[in-house]
């Protein structure tokens, strides 16, 4: 029992001055908020003993409206309402609540820079810098969140969800909330067309994902914080 308890105190340790010697990917404040927790201290002891492999608890809800992946270390924005109706072009139409999952949006006004709706409007409202009140922070009191890369969002489509396993609904694991069975931006630029941007589906698991144009296109948004 004390060797035991001496192991468990042991972790602790390295787990409070993990930040401090470069994150680990199953060690450590897995939702970033300068705690460790006692179900985050259980998670990285559990992936520990298993070679720091992604289980069943790889996706991680941190009840302040973002889910933790533990194998990447990135964070995600959950998504608020109920996938359903027409979408709202949030380009056009003022959209006070940026996660709403039935916002979509344009990635350029102009043409080829990243000026449109989703970055102007979706990215500034979810970081607090779109405020009709003196204090306004960002979702989860963070100020970074960013639209994920093409291999970013690759990384949370699940074939073993919704219509990629036969079923009906998103590819995606449901504790990111809402998820529209449709195309997502990202924010990779076609390398040979920069007018056109890279965007990922959630309805089947055959595409590695195809491209839409910038001042054109309209899709939905999920942001994401950490990693490149």
């Amino acid at each position: 029992m004390k060797q035991t308890v001496r192991l468990v105190v042991f972790l602790w340790a390295l787990l409070c001055i993990a930040p401090l010697i470069g994150r680990a990917q199953c060690l450590g404040d897995f939702n970033d908020d300068g705690k460790v927790t006692i179900d985050e201290l259980v998670t990285a002891v559990d992936d520990s003993l298993n070679g720091c492999r992604a289980g069943a608890h790889r996706f991680v809800d941190n009840g302040d409206g973002t889910v933790s992946d533990l194998t990447t270390g990135l964070v995600w924005e959950q998504k608020t309402g109920t996938a359903s109706g027409p979408p709202v072009d949030c380009s056009t139409t003022t959209c006070a609540d940026p996660r709403d999952v039935n916002n979509w949006y344009g990635w350029s006004l102009t043409g080829t820079p990243p000026d449109g709706g989703a970055f102007t409007d979706f990215m500034e409202r979810l970081n607090g810098r779109l405020c009709t009140t003196a204090s306004c922070p960002g979702l989860a009191g963070h100020s970074d969140w960013r639209l994920p890369t093409l291999s970013e969002l690759q990384t949370i489509r699940d074939p073993t969800q919704g219509r990629c396993a036969g079923g009906s609904g998103p590819c995606i694991d449901p504790v990111f909330g809402p998820t529209q069975p449709y195309w997502y931006w990202s924010s990779s630029t076609v390398a040979d067309t920069p007018s056109s941007a890279w965007m990922l589906e959630f309805f089947d698991n055959n595409s590695p994902g195809d491209t839409s144009q910038k001042i054109s296109g309209r899709e939905f948004v999920r942001a994401v914080r950490g990693g490149a």
